[in-house]
């Protein structure tokens, strides 16, 4: 009997971490899509969410730990078993109503009291299993029983899966109540398999199983700081980057899970057997990843390029952290103390992402700052051109103060300053040149680089009068008067000629102050090139790029030297931050538990009299702008400017009597307050308060509000659930203006959020969705459920449009639905021809308990939407693809 369990032990053990990884898994993403649409779809709920689980997962390690010290493996089975039918009484999934409704004020709290109560217990007890059961399976005395971390790859293979099953079946195809009953259906099956494992356990080693006996001296707390260490920061890291993915593309477990499975999977190789084989391969990939990265999160205007980039560099970074993880693992009979310190690093990590970081930092710098902790993990190494290494670093040190100077100067100034510094750099390199070349060469390259520093401080000096415009082919453009332009144009190319010879020799002494002086001048030669090649015409975007390219190449050859790695990183993250806020002046910038909201102001300096443009930032959505000037500062402009298809309908609204009552879902800068008549009333429902402190508030950053609508009334918190305490028939036009972000809140576009809208109208009133988005189909979704309803609808989108003082902001491309309370009511609005009747596609409409956004995502992304628009195009009408080369919405005009 012994023997026969010993050998069914592998795969019924196997089975059952499978089984219970993949169920817990799959609950963090069902019950963070039962909250998020009572907390405004922030991307914030899954972040705050994670950080519960990460905490409740080291409850259920720290419970392992102490069970499997007991020495009767019979006893801890028992006890097991006790808890989890003890957990099984707190199914089926839900939300409980203990805690009442969300408070806008204070979420974070609320959603973790939410957690605690309702699904805390039973993920505390099944998360348990991986570390017990691959405790017990050390105890099964089988030959692989010394070592069963590879079972802990099994484990994090089920939560892979699982994870990936919850977008791809799950979501799609069932409900949310089906999800929870489902779910607990799976917990009684794991259960089964648990205790089918337990005996197994018992079995193999007859009536008395015995405890492993300690084979190495316990761990030194040095090395239990390194198993934290090494799982906070991935786990860190792993926040971070679903904060900034969730808030450019949508803010739903079918996103969120993406980078919480590919943290999984780093699990999975890093304590799979012969993970040490993939090691080397790890440690070169990763800075190549580490520089595309960098380079993706700052060309984010590439939607699937960008994100693409920026989880391959999350992945290999979690997978260096988690490979040094591996390695530092003790013996089995450590096992469970082993996996409770590497939990408790998960939750210091996560805790610091979800909770500490929102409330230190304005803007989402952990992300920067976990990704250069990674690459701590990475092995020193020594290189075969040191010189290279160092001057890499250098160049990289030089482009970030760069960066720093274009905040203040001009790219010509600020070119020819950093040229200055470089120049010096350079006289200091010639200056402590390698003794053991020949004289004539450093002589020469000593002669040659005051020159050039001579040349750069003399025309630095005389900027006006050597930089001046010209016409070049028909366009005015800054160029060098001759004969200065030749002159430094040779000697940045000797410097770069001498610079480049110099780094790539060998290193025969220990000078670096001459390597670092080489990498400088290197960096400022090339763009004081660049600057001569082009005429004159660098501009700061230019110079970001190429600054960047210059930290990308010394992050491939820093890659040896930790430490050197970490500054560059954050080097180039300074570099993309500042350039965020170049050509304006950030008035506010402050961060929530729903976001980064940011106000900035633009001035035109070449034309004094211009007045000043504000522009409210949400991530990296606009959500309104604003004329800083009395004269102008009633206007409204962006999607809500009267021209646009979004004010066209709220004007067409409010006409159709004399006294308008209008519901705003979705403040922003509270533009559409200035398309009122004094007479007409104003409800604002918004959840951040941040935003109603910007926009409504006295001394705020917005003045739409105060100074059309002083007397608005404004209910803060989820407007679902606020607009439902309303009289029904109690306003004449809704508008709902909560998804030109998109994290969008879904639960806003459900069946029965439309009905709920369409109960609180007068005879006729109507709804306004404005639903312009960069990704997601949201006419098509809009269109289903207003056909559930039988209700009249219209849809138009319009073009973008300019307008002076504002240029681009005065008027964007606006994409809004029209829903009637009765069809008579369609025909009375005072709208122009352009709007019509959008087909409903097949499918089944969005519910509160169904809401499919792989679909709404699939159909943005692939063009299908597009084709549904505009049905004139050429590829729509043959039924192929939409290419690459499609003009978008935003570009075409309105049907």
């Amino acid at each position: 009997m012994e023997a026969i369990a010993r050998r069914a032990a592998a795969p019924v053990f196997v089975l059952a971490l499978f089984s219970s990884a993949a169920l817990i898994f799959v609950l963090q993403p069902l019950f963070a899509r039962m909250v998020t649409p009572l907390l405004g779809g922030s991307p914030a709920v899954w972040n705050t969410s994670m950080a519960f689980f990460q905490g409740a997962l080291l409850i259920g390690y720290l419970y392992a730990h102490l069970v499997a010290r007991l020495k009767d493996l019979r006893i801890q089975a028992a006890v097991h078993g006790i808890v989890l039918l003890g957990a099984w009484f707190v199914l089926p999934v839900h939300i409980t109503n203990a805690l009442g409704e969300p408070s806008s004020e204070h979420p974070v709290w609320w959603l973790i009291g939410v957690l605690t109560l309702s699904v805390g217990a039973p993920f505390a007890a099944a998360s348990a299993t991986a570390p017990l059961l691959q405790a017990w399976y050390a105890r099964t005395g089988r030959q692989d029983a010394g070592d069963p971390y590879y079972l802990y790859a099994a484990s994090n293979l089920g939560s892979f899966v699982g994870l990936l099953a919850y977008p791809a079946l799950i979501e799609p195809l069932l409900g949310a109540h089906a999800q929870g009953a489902a779910w607990s259906l799976g917990y009684v099956l794991v259960g089964a398999l648990i205790a089918l494992a337990a005996a197994m356990a018992i079995t193999s080693h007859g009536e008395t199983p015995k405890a492993l006996p300690h084979t190495e001296p316990a761990p030194s707390w040095r090395e239990r700081g390194y198993w934290v260490a090494a799982a906070a920061v991935p786990s860190a890291l792993s926040l971070a980057v679903t904060q900034h993915i969730s808030t450019d593309v949508a803010s739903a477990p079918m996103l969120w899970v993406v980078p919480l499975a590919l943290y999984l999977l780093t699990f999975v190789l890093a304590f799979a057997r012969g993970s040490e084989k993939m090691e080397g391969g790890t440690l070169f990939i990763h800075p190549i990843a580490l520089a595309l990265m960098i380079m993706s999160y700052y060309a984010s205007g590439n939607w699937i390029g960008s994100v693409s980039g920026i989880l391959a560099g999350f992945f290999f970074s979690a997978l260096i952290c988690h490979l040094a993880l591996a390695r530092s693992r003790p013996s089995a009979d450590r096992l469970t103390e082993f996996y409770l310190f590497v939990s408790f690093g998960g939750v210091l990590g996560g805790a610091f992402a979800a909770l500490l970081a929102p409330l230190i930092f304005n803007n989402i710098y952990e992300y920067p700052l976990a990704l250069a902790a990674a690459c701590l993990f990475r092995p020193r190494e020594d290189s075969d051109t040191p010189r290279l290494v160092d001057g890499s670093l250098a160049a990289a040190t030089l482009v970030g103060v760069l960066s720093i100077l274009l905040l203040r100067w001009a790219p010509l100034d600020a070119t020819l300053i950093l040229g200055a510094l470089g120049a010096g750099a350079a006289v200091l390199a010639a200056g402590w040149s390698d003794e053991n070349r020949p004289a004539i060469y450093r002589y020469l390259f000593l002669g040659v680089a005051a020159a050039h520093a001579v040349l750069v401080i003399y025309i630095a000096f005389n900027l006006p009068k050597i930089f001046v415009q010209a016409v070049v082919n028909d366009t005015t453009q800054v160029v060098a008067h001759q004969p200065w332009g030749a002159l430094l144009m040779a000697t940045s190319f000797v410097v770069l000629a001498f610079a480049v010879h110099g780094t790539i020799l060998p290193r025969k002494d220990n000078r670096r102050i001459a390597d670092w002086g080489l990498g400088a001048a290197l960096a400022s030669v090339v763009l004081l090139l660049l600057l001569l090649i082009r005429a004159g015409g660098v501009d700061a975007g230019l110079l970001t790029v190429t600054s960047i390219l210059f930290c990308g190449v010394a992050i491939f050859f820093n890659r040896g030297r930790p430490w050197s790695l970490a500054a560059i990183v954050l080097v180039a993250f300074v570099i993309i931050f500042v350039d965020e806020t170049r050509g304006s002046r950030v008035i506010t910038q402050e961060r929530s538990f729903f976001g980064v909201l940011r106000t900035r102001e633009f001035a035109d300096r070449a034309q004094p009299d211009t007045p000043p443009l504000r522009i409210l930032m949400h991530g990296t959505t606009i959500h309104g702008a604003q004329i800083a000037d009395p004269r102008f500062e009633r206007q409204p402009l962006t999607y809500y400017h009267p021209r646009t298809a979004l004010g066209e309908a709220i004007l067409a609204g409010l006409s159709t009597g004399p006294t308008s009552n209008l519901a705003l879902i979705g403040l922003g800068t509270g533009s559409t307050a200035c398309l009122m008549r004094p007479s007409d009333h104003l409800t604002i429902f918004e959840i951040d308060p941040a935003v109603v402190r910007l926009s409504a508030r006295p001394g705020g950053d917005f003045t739409y509000v105060p100074a059309c609508q002083p007397n608005a009334r404004i209910e803060l918190g989820d407007a679902r659930l606020q607009i439902g305490e309303e009289p029904n028939g109690e306003f004449d036009v809704i508008v709902v203006d909560a998804f030109s972000s998109d994290a969008i809140p879904a639960h806003l576009l459900t069946r029965e959020a439309i009905a709920l809208y369409l109960s609180k109208l007068s005879d006729r009133g109507i709804v306004v969705l404005h639903l312009s988005n960069r990704n997601l189909a949201l006419v098509s979704e809009a269109a289903r459920v207003a056909h559930s309803l039988n209700a009249a609808y219209l849809y138009r989108i319009s073009d973008r449009f300019e307008q002076p003082y504002v240029s681009y902001y005065g008027g964007l491309a606006a994409s809004v639905m029209i829903i009637a309370k009765s069809p008579e009511t369609i025909g009375t609005l005072a709208i122009n021809p352009d709007w019509r009747v959008f087909e409903a596609p097949p499918g089944r409409p969005w519910t509160d308990d169904y809401i499919n956004l792989p679909r709404a995502l699939w159909e943005g992304l692939s063009g299908a939407e597009t084709c549904r628009i505009y049905t004139y195009l050429r590829e729509c009408q043959a039924g192929a693809a939409v290419s690459d080369d499609t003009p978008t919405p935003d570009a075409q005009p309105s049907p």
